[in-house]
């Protein structure tokens, strides 16, 4: 990505803004849609009650998804601006409830190489063997919809019965009879709560500004000033200020709709690459989380948090870097709201000069002691403390990989075919011992990403006996992206198959006259072809 230095916000930007062609949404013109159209073939109304549509519950995502369905499968005729304007009312007036959506937001922002728990063996079995669990933990259906959604896999999928995990039972009795029953009672519709939690939110008003701290893989970490603008309809002009600790800067502008008041769907463009931005807002402390990701390769993007701008709470969102080496400087940056009042750091960093020190951030030239105190981690602003905030550390006692398992997928080249290469970006993660000297235990301080050289090896005898290294793709040394190589068959190798293949990404951090190393176990595989908001 390729950065330019931009000023910041003036009235010229607040003009662009004001003047960006937004998203037109209107929820009421949705509703008018789904009367007109949707009685077609559901009956009912949404006062009383519309069949099928009003016993379920959904995110933006998850409506979307259904609403292409019916224009795929049933002949829906609609334009793109109703389909808008219907997802919005849906996604308004059929919600889920930031605590519903919170255990599966990965899945929304497209978080890679997450890897689910399977908490239940039954629903993991019958159900998550084809899709993510998030899937089926983003809705809420009554009962009876649930007992309609078994029977449209039935319908629609009728092989999955003599596939593994179903033939060897009578998959639709276990799922009527076992599974229904589980949905209802850990995903039912509960009609109440949601009514609950909207009138909660009556006379909530979105704030306009926002201090974000994120972070992207390679690039590093990034303090954002996010400002909404409020069109005449439903939709907002966005306006973003990134300023990363290397010191690259960049501004744009983009669009976002925000569904039920508290998620955040926006869109815009960097040096002609597009992005996305899902946010996901609590209403009880005006805070948020999400993810930032490009539109045609969602693997790299920018983890999300924040804190409305303005607020009176004196408050941390992020401190960078997390840790200060024995005997060297560096330039801290502390971000937050209302950061009022001296600063005391730790006892092992002295302050050499405040660099900026606003009621968001505070910019700091320190040096750390010879002789440190790993254990004194607290920073305090004012009269407040947070602990555990910043770590001054004379040695690293092991790394750790992250992601510890990753998924990379051959594709093809960019500009020239559709189905794309998917990527991976490995960064490897500092830690002390803690209080009790032992390894991996949780009392442990983490210290922040670690510059690294990476490689790869074969991560076991067969792949080895493939040559797996030969075929599967490169490593960046310095930065740890991986890159796959083209999809199809490949004629040197064994039975000409493709350039998959099973690989240990292996990180050496060396400290000093020590040396440490690491391993991530990584799948380079084949295209994913079908890649849904919700997979």
């Amino acid at each position: 990505m390729n950065y330019k230095r931009l000023s910041k916000f003036g009235m010229k930007s607040l003009v662009l803004l004001a003047a960006l062609p937004l998203f037109a949404v209107d929820a009421q013109k949705g509703k008018e849609v789904i009367e007109s159209k949707c009685i077609a073939c559901h009956t009912g109304d949404l006062k009383e009650g519309l069949s099928r549509i009003s016993d379920q519950r959904k995110t933006p995502e998850g409506w979307y998804m259904t609403v292409k369905r019916m224009q795929r499968e049933h002949g829906l005729s609609i334009t793109k601006a109703e389909e808008t304007d219907v997802i919005k009312y849906l996604a308004d007036y059929q919600g889920l409830t930031p605590d519903e959506i919170k255990p599966y937001s990965y899945v929304l922002d497209k978080k890679p190489n997450v890897q689910e728990e399977g908490k239940d063996e039954l629903l993991t079995q019958m159900c998550v063997r084809c899709h993510s669990e998030a899937r089926i933990g983003l809705q809420r259906r009554t009962a009876n919809e649930w007992n309609s959604l078994v029977n449209y896999h039935v319908a629609q999928f009728p092989s999955f019965e003599v596939q593994a995990l179903a033939r060897d039972r009578d998959w639709f009795g276990v799922a009527e009879n076992e599974v229904v029953p589980y949905l209802e009672e850990n995903f039912g519709k509960d009609k109440e709560k949601f009514e609950k939690y909207k009138k909660s939110l009556k006379n909530y008003e979105l704030p306009k500004k926002w201090i974000i701290s994120g972070h992207t893989p390679i690039i590093g970490d990034f303090t954002a000033n996010l400002t909404l603008m409020k069109s005449a309809d439903e939709s907002y002009g966005m306006l973003i200020d990134y300023k990363y600790a290397n010191g690259k800067e960049y501004k744009t502008t983009g669009v976002a709709i925000v569904y039920g008041k508290t998620e955040l769907r926006a869109s815009f463009e960097v040096n002609g690459v597009k992005y996305r931005q899902i946010l996901h807002i609590n209403p009880k402390t005006n805070t948020l989380e999400g993810r930032m990701f490009e539109v045609l390769h969602p693997e790299n993007g920018s983890t999300l948090v924040g804190k409305e701008k303005d607020s009176k709470e004196t408050t941390l969102v992020a401190v960078y870097p997390k840790a200060v080496k024995a005997g060297e400087k560096s330039t801290i940056s502390i971000v937050g709201t209302n950061l009022v009042g001296d600063v005391k750091l730790p006892s092992s960093l002295k302050v050499l000069k405040t660099i900026k020190h606003t009621n968001n951030e505070i910019v700091l030239d320190v040096i750390a002691h010879k002789n440190v105190k790993t254990f004194d981690r607290n920073i305090s602003i004012g009269a407040k403390t947070f602990k555990n905030s910043l770590v001054v550390y004379d040695k690293v006692d092991y790394i750790k990989v992250t992601p510890d398992y990753a998924i990379s997928r051959i594709g093809g080249e960019e500009g020239k075919d559709k189905i794309l290469k998917e990527y991976a970006t490995f960064e490897a993660i500092g830690y002390l011992n803690g209080k009790d000297g032992k390894k991996e235990t949780a009392d442990d301080i983490e210290l922040g990403v670690l510059p690294t050289t990476w490689s790869l090896e074969a991560y076991d005898e067969q792949a080895q006996e493939d040559k797996d290294l030969e075929y599967v793709g490169q490593i960046d040394a310095n930065t740890g992206k991986f890159t796959p190589s083209v999809a199809g068959p490949n004629e040197q190798r064994k039975l000409m198959t493709n350039n998959a293949g099973n690989i240990s990404v292996v990180a050496t951090y060396k400290d000093g006259k020590k040396e440490l190393s690491e391993k991530s176990h990584m799948i380079v595989t084949v295209p994913k072809f079908v890649n849904p908001p919700i997979n």
